[in-house]
């Protein structure tokens, strides 16, 4: 079985239609979103209704709890702020109904999914260095705890004594006797210097996980956030992968 596993999409419909094209050519089984659907892009309602269409299982973010008044955004920056705000005024009725039936957490086979932390999923929390990572790995028992949140992939693998080794590389192997921390990246807003979109894919077959980067025509989201009136910050970071 092939996973492939795809996060903050932030409304970003271009980079998100070209990433479902990978999905294609990838030879994917299932297809599961961890979360953040709108926020920061230009098109939220479209990108709503097509992770709902593609997509097995579907994950809250903390962008999306926002979007639907269910948290304040007082501890967003001032840019993350505004596009929420502007998200609000443009979501449809039909894009509230489907999201408000996204879950904070889900378990497949050996995996546990969750957008932020498995610590207390719900309160967002950032896994930024080895100390949260170590903490975190406390927190789930599963062999394979998948996230996203912070837009930056990274593998890590933690031995039977506890020792945790982070990888950046694309491919890593799946070990019975390891447990694994891994956050997929974002598909709408990359933040580790590469504008490509990102997703993972899991092979349970051969025991492999593959970070997949996927480029995009980056200016037409570029052209629509402007359009909309969204903070030139917010647009010109998409470029850069920052």
């Amino acid at each position: 079985m092939r996973y492939a596993f795809f996060s903050d999409v932030h409304a970003n419909l271009e980079a998100l239609k070209a990433v479902i094209l990978d999905f294609r050519s990838e030879k994917i089984d299932r297809i599961l979103f961890l979360g953040d659907a709108v926020g920061y892009g230009p098109n939220p309602n479209e990108c709503v209704e097509l992770i709902e269409e593609i997509s097995e299982i579907k994950l809250m973010g903390n962008h999306d709890y926002a979007a639907l008044g269910l948290m304040n955004t007082e501890y967003f920056n001032q840019y993350a702020t505004e596009s929420i705000d502007w998200t609000k005024d443009s979501l449809t009725e039909k894009t509230i109904e489907i999201m408000s039936d996204f879950d904070i957490t889900a378990e497949i086979k050996n995996c546990l999914l969750c957008h932020s932390s498995p610590k207390e999923p719900e309160k967002w929390h950032y896994i930024l260095d080895m100390d949260d990572v170590k903490e975190n790995f406390e927190e789930f028992s599963s062999q394979i705890c998948l996230v996203g949140h912070t837009h930056r992939p990274f593998i890590v693998s933690r031995n039977e004594e506890g020792d945790c080794v982070i990888s950046h590389k694309q491919e890593e192997p799946i070990y019975d006797n390891r447990r694994y921390l891994i956050n997929i990246g974002s598909v709408g807003q990359p933040r580790d210097g590469d504008p490509r979109s990102c997703y993972v894919i899991y092979d349970d077959k051969k025991k492999i996980v593959k970070c997949k980067r996927v480029a995009y025509d980056l200016t037409n989201t570029q052209k629509r956030m402007a359009e909309n009136g969204l903070p030139g910050y917010l647009i010109e970071r998409l470029a850069v992968g920052r």
